[in-house]
């Protein structure tokens, strides 16, 4: 006779309740140190009905001061069990196993309980032991429309695997069931495994239809439903669903499932990543009706495979259904180094669409690691399975610089660094392999560097002492004049603003600087025209104090300074320094620091050497000859050897009396400056 367990629990509660309200009345004839011990059994929210014939196992265990177990009793079925059990007064563990462990099964299922409890002497210990199900229940829903389409067969494997394979699920070399009809299994997960894992198969005689799919992290007690159905107008869809009880904790998965168009490689894995050294890589194409679309898609590029032709893809159509896609090193030639993605999207004329990407690792040059364009350094890397490689890199347009390449990595990748990259320029790269080029090659556009602040010379001001500077603060300007000393002395100024410019300028003023003797009093000295990057500090006598240099942010290595100039020298007519025809002077320094000068102090004057301290670079321009015209300049930055310092100033004069530090020149002298900038 079939029982229910649920049945003898109510009854053992009933046996137990009447035997506690006659305890006073019954002698249990406990020893001194002695308990009783009444069980319950509590199947609650197990999910299914337990039979009463199922295997059962009772065991009792006493803990130990060390806290290990010793058995002291065990009952082999439900019927051995005595209402009441009696132990010495210490404490114990019961465990009580219902069913058989059957890893797979449709209708066996195992339960487990386990309750710690300690005996007292005269007493009578009311213990109730809840049993779980150990097994997992999946349920597996067909839809009528699945008869309905797979006419010859359809099925559904599912496993106790973290991932399905079809090989292990036909073997039984994993636990499986297999569901032809709707249907609840029973599954225990092996050790390790915390998924469900599904494979669903049908046909109608002529295509056939699977997928795979898995429950992640799948927790007892709750039964997960895989719904199947069919849909020929629109994607279908596999519904999981997992509740603890019809009321309780419920939850819904969707996963994709339709009779789309697919795409499959013939002798590979179309999932699996592949490291492409040469050779043809095919593919099919198939679907439930006419196919209408077949593409392939890289970046930006879409390829028409049905309508177009394309080097280095081969198509062949089948039949309506069917087309077999084939891809040459060519091809594969047209594609970046390093791990790339191509997709198939196929439609068919039922409007079913397949989507597939197909993951390479091709050989060639990597994107730039990095570069510093002060120190002119670009680190290049390259992937390849040649190697006697190299990787060339070029101005756009230019000729390859080739570079040796460092052993390569575990990963099959090259490194290089070139040594004189600088700012913008369009760069091209690529790896080379016995001299000819491996992949496509790849571009990095570098920016422009830094450039000199207020260089056009657009914007004038006045100073209270009445000099004119380059700037619309005149109190806080990049560019300054050492005229501050005799501004409004000889009735005119000596550095303004002119509407002279060059013809390729592209604004409407330049700077102006006419050397003059400042007199008062009768009492003159010699005053070059001058311009400076830096900032007048103050009057000292006939001279001033200057701090030449102002903060500058390199960006980039320039490697020469160039400007437009127009100037005439004069014969030297004051001062007795030297004779003869004056100097024009510019120069340009890189510094880590400012320099401070008083000009009636020669022990100050700044020597714009490279060999000074603090300078790290610096460009000189000294002539005595005149231009009537506009004139551009180039001037080289020579950089001081080995040195890593980074400069954080600029330093830049420009005079038409070179000699004006000593108080000598020509008062015919002038010069007109425009459009200064770095060159990189």
């Amino acid at each position: 006779m079939r029982k229910i367990v649920n049945i003898i629990v109510c009854a053992a509660f009933a046996l137990l309740s009447a035997a506690c309200s006659n305890q006073a009345e019954q002698n249990l004839d406990m020893g001194e140190n002695e308990g009783v011990l009444a069980l319950n059994i509590n199947f609650e929210n197990t999910r299914a009905e337990v039979d009463a014939d199922a295997a059962f196992v009772l065991k009792i265990y006493r803990y130990a001061t060390d806290g290990s177990k010793e058995l002291v009793r065990r009952y082999n079925s439900l019927a051995e069990v005595p209402q009441y059990i009696w132990l010495v007064k210490d404490n114990y563990c019961a465990q009580v196993k219902v069913g058989e462990k059957i890893l797979a099964s449709f209708t066996d299922k195992y339960y487990i309980g386990e309750q710690d409890f300690t005996i007292t002497a005269g007493s009578v210990e009311n213990v109730t032991v809840k049993c779980d199900m150990v097994n997992i229940p999946v349920a597996v829903a067909y839809d009528t429309t699945v008869a309905a389409h797979f006419t010859t067969e359809y099925y559904t494997y599912v496993s106790a695997a973290d991932s399905f394979d079809l090989d292990a699920a036909k073997a039984g070399s994993v636990p499986t069931l297999q569901y032809t009809d709707s249907g609840e299994g029973y599954f225990i997960l092996p050790d390790g495994c915390t998924n469900i894992s599904w494979y669903f198969y049908g046909t109608d005689g002529v295509e056939p239809i699977s997928a795979t799919g898995v429950i992640e992290n799948v927790e007892p007690l709750k039964l997960y439903t895989l719904k199947f159905k069919y849909s020929k107008d629109a994607p279908g869809s596999l519904t999981i669903e997992a509740t603890v009880d019809t009321t309780v904790d419920h939850r819904v998965d969707n996963v994709p499932f339709s009779p789309d168009p697919t795409v499959k490689g013939v002798g590979f894995d179309v999932d699996t990543p592949y490291n492409y050294n040469g050779g043809v890589r095919t593919y099919t194409v198939t679907a439930l009706d006419t196919i209408s679309q077949l593409n392939i898609t890289y970046g930006e590029t879409t390829y028409d495979l049905i309508n177009g032709t394309y080097a280095g893809i081969a198509v062949t159509k089948g039949s309506a259904k069917d087309y077999t896609v084939e891809f040459s090193e060519e091809f594969f030639a047209t594609l970046y180094g390093g791990t790339q993605t191509f997709a198939f999207r196929v439609k068919d004329a039922s409007g079913g669409v397949g989507y597939q990407e197909c993951v390479y690792t091709v050989a060639g040059v990597l994107p730039i690691n990095a570069y510093d364009l002060w120190f002119q350094t670009a680190d290049f890397s390259a992937l390849s399975y040649d190697a006697n490689v190299t990787i060339g890199y070029r101005i756009e347009g230019g000729e390859w610089t080739q570079l040796a390449v460092s052993a390569a990595g575990a990963d099959n990748t090259y490194n290089a660094s070139a040594v004189d990259f600088a700012a913008g320029y369009v760069y091209e790269y690529a790896l080379f392999a016995d001299g000819v080029q491996v992949g496509v090659s790849r571009t990095v556009t570098t920016p422009a560097g830094a450039q000199i602040p207020e260089a056009g010379f657009e914007s004038w001001s006045t100073h209270s002492d009445e000099a004119v500077c380059p700037a619309l603060d005149p109190y806080n300007a990049f560019w300054d004049t050492g005229n501050h000393a005799t501004a409004g002395l000889t009735g005119n100024q000596l550095t303004v603003s002119s509407t002279d410019v060059p013809a390729s300028s592209t604004g409407t003023y330049s700077a102006y600087m006419h050397s003059m003797k400042a007199t008062v009093f009768g009492v003159g000295k010699f005053a070059a025209g001058n311009l400076f990057v830096g900032r007048f500090v103050q009057i000292a006598g006939m001279g001033g104090i200057v701090e030449f240099g102002r903060d500058f942010a390199y960006t980039a290595r320039p490697k020469a300074l160039r400007f437009w100039m127009k100037n005439n020298q004069g014969t030297i007519n004051e001062g007795s320094h030297t004779t003869g025809t004056d100097l024009a002077k510019i120069y340009c320094c890189l510094t880590d620091r400012k320099f401070t000068v008083n000009t009636n102090d020669e022990a100050t004057l700044f020597t714009p050497a490279i060999t000074t301290e603090g300078i790290l670079a610096a460009a000189y321009y000294e002539s005595t000859e005149s231009h009537s015209e506009w004139t551009q300049i180039e001037i080289p930055i020579e950089y001081r050897e080995g040195e890593t310092t980074k400069p954080t100033q600029l330093v830049l004069t420009f005079t038409c009396s070179g000699y004006g530090d000593y108080f000598t020149g020509s008062t015919d002298s002038y010069m007109y400056v425009d459009d200064v900038e770095f060159v990189y």
